[in-house]
């Protein structure tokens, strides 16, 4: 069995870049036209149509460039959406093409129903100092809009209880530093009836399957594939940390072709 550290350390960027560099060159290839329509997309009104409600609030946790949080902001525009992550590079970017989006002149209704949004969200003081010094942190009271992107730790979000009902990781559980109170930390600032819901790529999927259903994909696509499995952990070890942080009773795990979803429902 795979062990969490060989999985971080299979997840480790190319030595030949900089993280920055690599981050870079991550976004590059990723934040285009044709992978929100073949990729963000599907992958957001998938989401969408296996709950059975209509998110009021929403967490990207490991939001990266901001594709998906964007994604989910257009197709739910009455829904509060926060995409987070600890990288510097990729809050930046997804400030920049949220920037350029923002209607000019602000309205009045869209500066009061930003205050809302501040008071309604419990901001951890230690956290908000340390947001506030770092140059991508996207100020609360800079933005007017439901469609925010902020630096946090996973492990400390800076959050009150029940602020959201939906909350979404896409391949990034596997490279939480501390990912035992990052489930601890998503389960607080979930909401009554809310869902965490958890995407990775399946380890344990048998050669044959794996082989069925890449045999029309080119050849590069499937070396890349092979490496994010390679990254991923054994369900076992999902199972070892949703029972570790109190979550088993809650949690779903499911596999579906090369795709696996760990559901953690807080059902009252």
């Amino acid at each position: 069995m795979q062990t969490q550290e060989d999985a971080v350390l299979g997840c480790k960027l190319s030595k030949s870049l900089s993280f920055s560099q690599d981050e870079e060159l991550y976004i590059a290839t990723s934040d285009t036209k044709i992978k929100m329509e073949e990729d963000y997309a599907p992958f957001v009104d998938k989401i969408l149509n296996n709950i059975p409600y209509i998110p009021y609030s929403v967490l990207d946790l490991g939001c990266g460039p901001g594709y998906i949080a964007r994604r989910i902001s257009e197709v739910l525009p009455n829904a509060f959406v926060f995409g987070l992550d600890k990288s510097i590079t990729m809050i930046n970017h997804a400030n920049k093409v949220f920037k350029k989006r923002l209607p000019v002149p602000m309205s009045v209704k869209m500066l009061k129903m930003d205050y809302t949004l501040r008071s309604a969200y419990e901001i951890n003081d230690t956290a908000f100092k340390m947001l506030g010094n770092e140059a991508g942190y996207s100020d609360y009271y800079n933005y007017n809009c439901r469609l925010k992107y902020m630096l946090a730790d996973s492990a400390n979000l800076p959050f009150g209880k029940n602020s959201f009902n939906l909350i979404i990781l896409k391949g990034t559980f596997k490279c939480l530093d501390d990912k035992l109170n990052s489930l601890k930390e998503m389960f607080r600032v979930l909401a009554d009836n809310g869902d965490i819901l958890i995407y990775e790529f399946r380890k344990e999927i048998p050669d044959d399957e794996f082989n069925m259903l890449t045999e029309h994909m080119n050849p590069q696509k499937v070396k890349s594939l092979k490496r994010k499995l390679n990254c991923s952990l054994d369900i076992e070890d999902y199972e070892k940390y949703l029972s570790k942080a109190g979550l088993a009773g809650f949690a779903n795990i499911k596999t579906e072709g090369l795709d696996l979803r760990i559901r953690i429902s807080k059902n009252c």
